[in-house]
């Protein structure tokens, strides 16, 4: 992406970027457990760059980049998954504006089905700061 932070904020808040994290829980030998995290960004989206369009996928492209960048620092000891498909959301958090949502997994490297640890959370909460810090809102604005 190769943007400053302040250009990262002042983007950020163009397309008013907000994200979620929510557990990822799967099965193992009968009980639940947290295996890692499922992190999803939305970006304000004109309506009629909501479908497959080149402004879109444009879009597309720079939030790819935005979290890549911003991921960077968890790639180095998690594996971070892209779900391969981009979403146009409406949520009651965006006053049912258009969005565009893209998701990633985020769990161990080395092992998928390992439990999430509190130094897993620690760092979470580090990569949380660093959305705050570029410009990203918690799941509104």
């Amino acid at each position: 992406m190769g943007r400053s932070d302040a250009e990262c904020v002042e983007w950020a808040r163009a397309h008013r970027l907000a994200y979620e994290i929510t557990p990822l829980i799967e099965m193992r030998g009968g009980e639940r457990m947290q295996v890692g995290f499922n992190f999803s960004l939305y970006a304000e989206v004109a309506e009629e760059d909501a479908e497959d369009t080149a402004a879109g996928e444009a879009l597309k492209q720079e939030m790819e980049a935005f979290v890549q960048d911003a991921l960077a620092i968890e790639a180095r000891v998690a594996q971070v998954e892209p779900d391969p498909e981009r979403i146009v959301v409406t949520r009651p958090e965006n006053q049912l504006k258009p969005e565009l949502c893209l998701a990633w997994r985020i769990v161990h490297k080395e092992e998928y089905l390992t439990p999430v640890t509190s130094q897993d959370r620690e760092r979470l909460a580090q990569l949380e700061q660093r959305l705050r810090q570029l410009g990203v809102k918690w799941s509104h604005w």
